[in-house]
Order: structure tokens, then C-alpha cells, then sequence
């Protein structure tokens, strides 16, 4: 199955048409230390190779980088990508981004220690399918981590002809993610949200008086 063959183009296309407005008030820069120290936990010592799927303006890429990891981050608006290599030259941080959508990234089998995903996994037409990406890409005993969360109580408008094609445009719930885990094969999950010294996100974008929740996993290959 693919990740998201029919609506990959038209969601780079929305993404682009954004790409300036993410950097303004972005969760990984109001709480940067909090996701660096979250990220630091989770991925433990390295440095390992990352691939970061839909990295889009490189927000854990940057930080992921930061920790000594070696990081590509594959993501098809050349908006985000290039938001995301200003972000990373600022920072004086080496990154390989490619401009590739997830079903065409074209990445070799077990090419990496962990595979990353924020953010992303509500965008997707087929989000389970992102993880069996992932399974391909990890080398034994590599893992995945994954963070997003429930933005939403009904669908961006904004979305337009794509928003029936999204299943989780209102977001993803930590359950979601955890099945989709164990269906892909994937064990040892460990949850990294309570690490937070305070709520990284404001309210849901429709509902602000609801704190968003969401989730920060890691799980590995065959455990």
C-alpha cells in the first residue's frame, strides 16, 4: 500500500502555499530546550543516521542534527525544504533534504538507525503504510519515533478537495499510533510526552480552551 500516492502532490502544493507562516510561532522554537531534551532521552546516545519523513522546515531534523545525529529529511514542498535549509545553514548544521515525496524517496533497504516522523503521520492518505516505510528503511534493532497529537475537532476548511481523502486530518491519537506500531511489526514502545517541563502546543486550533494531546514514541524493529 502506498503511503500517500493520490494526494502527495496536491498536499506538497498546500504546503507550500504556507511554508512562511511555520517558523513564526513554531512549537520547536517557543519550547526548543524542552524538544531538545525530549529528543535527547528518546533517541539515546550517538551519533546514529536518521531519515526524517516529512521533515518539513526541519524543525526535529535541526534539533536531531543538534544532538549529533546525521539526518536526510525527505519532504516533497520545496516551500518547507527550503524554509528548512535557511533554518539549518543559521544553525551552521549539516543536513541532507531531498525533495521527494515518502512514496518516492527511493532510499536503499536498512539504510538507518532511526526513522522520524512529527507532525506528519495526520497528513497522510495511508499513515500505517509510513511505517511500513520505516520498517524497510531501518537497519536490525533500529527504531522509529514518532510524535503528533489531535489538533483538531473537525477539519481544516483549508484542506479543501483533500480534506475527504484525509482520514486523520483532525489529527492522530497516541491508541492510533500504538496500533499502527504493533501492526507494522514494531515492539519496545517507549512514551516520551510526560518529559515535557511544560505543554509544548496551545489549545486545539478550533477549540483553544482543550490542550491539544499529544505523544512522543519510540518503538524498535522486532522487539
Amino acid at each position: 500500500m502506498s503511503v500517500a500516492a493520490k494526494t502527495a502532490a496536491d498536499m506538497a502544493a498546500h504546503w507550500d502555499g504556507r511554508a512562511h507562516l511555520f517558523e513564526a510561532a513554531a512549537s520547536h522554537h517557543r519550547h526548543r530546550a524542552d524538544w531538545r531534551q525530549v529528543l535527547a532521552a528518546a533517541t539515546g546516545l550517538g551519533p546514529l543516521d536518521v531519515v526524517d519523513l516529512g521533515c518539513g522546515t526541519g524543525a526535529c531534523a535541526i534539533l536531531l542534527a543538534g544532538l549529533g545525529h546525521r539526518v536526510t529529511g525527505i519532504d516533497g514542498s520545496a516551500a518547507m525544504l527550503a524554509e528548512a535549509r535557511r533554518a539549518a545553514a543559521r544553525d551552521g548544521l549539516q543536513i541532507d533534504f531531498r525533495h521527494s515525496d515518502m512514496d518516492r524517496c527511493a532510499l536503499p533497504d536498512a539504510c538507518t538507525d532511526l526513522v522520524s516522523l512529527r507532525n506528519v503521520l495526520w497528513t497522510l492518505a495511508h499513515p500505517a503504510a509510513a511505517l511500513q516505510l520505516a520498517l524497510r528503511l531501518l537497519r536490525p534493532g533500529g527504531r522509529v519515533l514518532l510524535s503528533d497529537g489531535l489538533w483538531r475537532r473537525s477539519p481544516d476548511a483549508r484542506l479543501g478537495a483533500l480534506g475527504p481523502h484525509l482520514p486523520h486530518a483532525c489529527g492522530v491519537t497516541r491508541a492510533e499510533a500504538r496500533r499502527w506500531l504493533a501492526e507494522a511489526g514494531f515492539g519496545d514502545v517507549a512514551e516520551w510526552q510526560n518529559r515535557f517541563a511544560e505543554h509544548p502546543y496551545d489549545g486545539m486550533y478550533d477549540e483553544p480552551a482543550t490542550p491539544i494531546a499529544f505523544f512522543v514514541l519510540t518503538a524498535r524493529v522486532g522487539a
